[in-house]
């Protein structure tokens, strides 16, 4: 196979890709079936993340096994397939099989893969179940052809991406890194810089004899809502029918004395806000029309009214961007009454190499204080970024524009993958920003996530390629 010309290579892969792909798209749906939300309070001996995430790494570590890879796995942290190589040295994928819970609004069962008009529906299959299944099939086309790779290859299976990336963390603690790796988890051509991440959250002041009894928001910090349902401790027949927005907002009657306030927005990814409407920022302004929150619970409807104000945090005064990475977004997230009274919103940012952790907290301590409302810290992580002129960079771009003809330069984003836990390593696909998306097709984290199947198996020829023309560089 090392003399086979670029036409036959190509061939073979043609060839493959077609006598897999029945299967394949069946291993999709089997991984889709699993509800696979990390939930660490959930730990068991051998599933930090609990039992449903356990079964879907086991599922597909059972899918690498049956292509023929030696496997193993970090005490059900990470998992993974190895094809042993002929010199040192370790080219890696990594995608992950947990998932953000399922949320309102779907149209089809989330956890039962659905196909219509040649997309696939159901949580995961874009965000990361099809692309982990992918990348199982990409390398064992080594195995198919009788390949010894120059250097091993493994595709590395994570369980908890979306909940704080503590799976790579505790597997690098005991592995050593790839030499490269890429991460089927963003957009073509490819993304070698990620911007900051910052999240925390607002929480209300000590609440006396509130009239807000319960309000839901997104299922996940790093979602914008769909959906919001706020329940009041006041008549229905006190509030006004809803004038701005009438046709996302609804008011019912829950019994007398309380009604429920509900709104439909535009769910999708907290690092992605273009086009969407947050849920909660429907609830908060109409509130604030109705007149009938006062003290601390109206401070804190005037603060969220700042935060949701804008994505772009004009309002916040934390409005910034550069060349490399682009402008700060802002979403709010998640949103509840907890067990001491205060309301507690979640804020999601992603932000450039303008700005730092240390302002963005002094800026929402000061905005919070301003309304009598107090900001919890969570996490954060710096910009990454890995230099476009790197050979692997390059081969990457390089096999992309092979393969569709697109220009292939490399891009920012406001998304946080596992590339940034690695010395050495980028984003690659599995779509292109090209996709036109049906009305009934939703975006990851949002009801309805959709994969086009077109897109995935080109996805699939593309990480092919890239597999054998990384193994050509001298690590």
């Amino acid at each position: 196979m090392s003399d086979i010309n670029s036409i036959e290579l190509e061939e073979h892969i043609d060839a493959y890709i077609e006598g897999v792909w029945d299967e394949l798209v069946a291993d999709i749906a089997a991984l889709v079936r699993y509800p696979s939300v990390a939930d660490a309070s959930k730990a068991a001996p051998g599933a930090p993340f609990g039992g449903p995430v356990r079964a879907a790494l086991d599922c597909a570590l059972d899918i690498a096994r049956r292509l023929g890879y030696a496997t193993d796995e970090d005490e059900g942290y990470v998992g993974w397939g190895d094809i042993a190589g002929s010199e040192p040295g370790q080219i890696a994928t990594i995608a992950h099989v947990d998932v953000v819970p399922a949320g309102p609004g779907w149209g089809t069962d989330p956890f039962e893969m659905t196909v219509r008009e040649g997309w696939f529906l159901g949580r995961g299959v874009i965000d990361d179940k099809g692309p982990a299944v992918l990348s199982l099939y990409a390398g064992a086309f080594l195995l198919h052809e009788g390949i010894t790779p120059r250097y091993t290859f493994r595709a590395l299976l994570g369980c908890s991406e979306e909940c704080g990336m503590t799976d790579v963390h505790h597997y690098l603690a005991g592995h050593a890194a790839p030499d490269f790796l890429f991460t089927p988890d963003a957009d073509f051509p490819l993304c070698n810089a990620e911007k900051g991440c910052f999240n925390g959250r607002f929480v209300s002041g000590p609440i006396e004899g509130g009239k807000i009894l319960s309000w839901y928001g997104a299922e996940a910090p790093n979602a914008i809502p769909s959906e919001s349902v706020l329940e009041l401790a006041v008549d229905a027949s006190e509030l006004p029918a809803p004038k701005v927005h009438a046709d996302r907002i609804s008011v019912e009657a829950v019994r007398p004395g309380v009604c429920r306030v509900g709104a439909q927005g535009i769910g999708g990814h907290a690092s992605m806000p273009a086009g969407t409407v947050n849920a909660i920022a429907l609830i908060v302004e109409y509130l604030r029309g109705c007149d009938v929150l006062d003290g601390e619970e109206r401070a804190f409807l005037d603060l969220l009214s700042c935060v949701l104000a804008d994505t772009a945090g004009d309002a916040m005064g934390i409005a910034c961007t550069d060349d490399t990475f682009g402008p700060l977004t802002i979403s709010g997230g998640t949103i509840c009454v907890r067990d001491d009274g205060r309301v507690a919103m979640s804020v999601d940012v992603r932000y450039p190499t303008s700005t730092d952790n240390e302002r963005l907290l002094a800026v929402c301590e000061e905005l919070a204080a301003r309304f009598g409302a107090g900001f919890e810290m969570d996490w954060y992580k710096v910009p990454f970024l890995v230099g476009a002129e790197h050979p692997a960079v390059r081969a990457l771009l390089d096999v992309y524009h092979e393969v569709t003809g697109e220009e292939a330069k490399p891009f920012s984003m406001g998304g946080g993958t596992y590339a940034r836990n690695f010395p050495c390593a980028v984003s690659y696909g599995p779509v292109g920003r090209w996709t036109t998306v049906p009305s009934w097709v939703g975006h990851m984290h949002g009801p309805d996530e959709g994969a086009r199947e077109v897109d995935l198996k080109r996805a699939l020829k593309i990480y092919i390629l890239a597999i054998m023309r990384l193994m050509e560089i001298d690590l």
